[in-house]
């Protein structure tokens, strides 16, 4: 029968060999690209959604408070910033702590308990009887919140198929409407009960609980969000997090639960124990995960608790010669973006405070316009990697508009031309979440699975002192020009720019994936 049908080309034959053989997915990766994205897959990308959303919605609130919290607490200007210093330092905390501790413990724990953290220590904030009590419990917050965007992007990224990668770029559609959300609950409850912007100081406390109630408020519905986490869906641990501890039994178990919770039960009974059996990855495994052997610190003698020593031992392998360079290098582009795009929002209230009317409703209805307008830059960004910009130019060129929009700005606001200067704001917005959304994207994709959320964390915890460095050095710029916050946040928009630039489009473990038969399905 044969020589009725053509024969497949030699040529073809040994074109398909050849990326057999380049194939530079582990067994694992091709186990995971073969069940696909599923029911499973979209849940999860929703449910981490809900975490990067909670990120964005409290930092919004904390803004939009101030004013309220200075006229109910009768804070003077030089110390009002400490709220939000408090926010940022235990966000920093938070995305270290809860970064290690989902290379240590599993992503699991880490993605339920860092919600559940938020919803308590949020809606306690709205029970401050003090100033100093307030930022105590804000920064309670900020440690449980900080840990929501590392590890549920690492947990996230973990699931998908290599061919649905850039969906985690999406998450920051979620980061985006968290800020919407703060803006409408607090337009809802703020003005009817708050004092005048312009009353004295202090008001009558009685007339100005309408900040409490954001916080109550938004402390219920993070609340929500951890409940439906827990009830409506099982979560299992990480595939390739029980890989690399050396749990592949764990992890086939992982698999085909999710395949059948896709609808593929066949598939699920057809995986077996080799598919997840990656030798190379597993092997390195036994010294703490990380196949590398760390003296304790102090000369041979523990000086640490073991739990500090485990920790420092996980920095330090993120630091190794294969590493270093693109670790330096991320998180100098998290911390330059952090540092200059906080500063340019701390300058922003006083750059428009002649433009907008003093009732508390018309300020917060141009913080809702400001949040909406940067909506679509989480799409855009999620749509430019698949474009031939790929990952490196979409972020180094969305960073380099962040710049160009703070110099139209600034020359809008010399013209005193309120439409320009509302516009180029917008276009900050706009470019600056397209310039998070990949960043957030890209940044788990590029580490191993074995450092993966401690550099994530580690990432995030640079963004956080960023975000406290921004408002102390604005405001000392602001004592030689009202434009310096704005220009110094251009150059280090640049300087983020030039550390995405000296990274490569296939930087890291994920990358080197796509360089293979993941670059062609990805692109497509």
């Amino acid at each position: 029968m044969s020589g009725y049908f053509p024969g497949p080309d030699t040529e073809d034959v040994q074109q398909l060999l050849d990326e057999l053989e380049d194939d530079p997915r582990t067994q694992l990766d091709k186990t995971i690209d073969r069940i696909g994205m599923g029911s499973y897959q979209w849940t999860l990308l929703c449910l981490c959604g809900f975490g990067w959303m909670a990120d964005n919605m409290w930092l919004q609130a904390v803004a939009i408070i101030l004013p309220r919290v200075q006229q109910h607490y009768s804070v003077p200007d030089g110390y009002i910033g400490i709220l939000s210093s408090a926010m940022f330092a235990g966000m920093m905390l938070g995305a270290v702590g809860w970064g290690t501790c989902s290379d240590l413990l599993g992503r699991s724990t880490a993605f339920n308990a860092t919600l559940f953290f938020t919803a308590l220590f949020g809606t306690l904030a709205s029970f401050s009887y003090s100033y100093t009590s307030l930022c105590f419990v804000l920064f309670l917050l900020g440690s449980a919140v900080g840990g929501s965007m590392p590890t549920d992007g690492t947990l996230l990224i973990e699931h998908m198929p290599q061919s649905k990668l850039y969906l985690v770029t999406a998450l920051s559609l979620f980061f985006s409407v968290g800020s919407v959300l703060a803006a409408i609950f607090a337009l809802v409850l703020v003005p009817q009960n708050s004092c005048d912007s312009g009353a004295p100081t202090p008001c009558d406390p009685a007339l100005n609980n309408g900040w409490k109630h954001l916080l109550a408020a938004l402390g219920v519905l993070t609340l929500a969000m951890f409940v439906a986490r827990i009830l409506f869906f099982r979560l299992h641990e990480s595939p390739r997090f029980l890989v690399h501890a050396g749990r592949p039994a764990e992890a086939l178990e992982a698999l085909q639960l999710i395949a059948r919770f896709n609808g593929t039960p066949t598939l699920a009974g057809e995986l077996k124990l080799a598919d997840v059996d990656d030798t190379a990855v597993v092997a390195p495994a036994v010294e703490e995960h990380a196949g590398v052997e760390y003296e304790p610190i102090g000369g041979g003698k523990e000086v640490l608790p073991h739990w500090a020593d485990r920790w420092t031992k996980r920095i330090r392998m993120v630091l190794v010669p294969e590493w270093r360079r693109t670790s330096l290098l991320v998180w100098g582009a998290w911390c330059s973006m952090a540092l200059a795009y906080t500063m340019f929002n701390v300058f922003l209230p006083k750059l428009l405070e002649s433009e907008a009317s003093t009732a508390i409703s018309d300020s917060l209805w141009d913080v809702l316009v400001f949040t909406l307008g940067g909506c679509p830059g989480a799409l855009l960004g999620a749509r430019l990697i698949l474009t031939p910009l790929g990952r490196r130019w979409s972020l180094a060129g969305s960073t380099l508009f962040t710049a160009g929009f703070c110099i139209l700005f600034v020359f809008a606001q010399k013209a005193e031309s309120a439409l320009a200067v509302r516009v180029s704001a917008v276009g900050v917005g706009l470019a600056s979440t397209t310039m998070w959304a990949v960043l957030y994207g890209w940044t788990p994709e590029i580490f191993a699975t074995k450092v993966r959320g401690t550099a994530c964390g580690i990432a995030s915890a640079l963004s956080r002192i960023g975000g406290m460095i921004a408002p102390m050095l604005g405001g000392a710029l602001l004592v030689f020009s009202r434009a310096a916050p704005v220009y110094t946040s251009m150059v280090a928009f640049v300087l983020a720019a030039a550390c995405v630039l000296m990274l490569s489009e296939d930087e890291g473990e994920g990358g080197r994936s796509r360089g293979g038969r993941g670059a062609r399905i990805i692109v497509h």
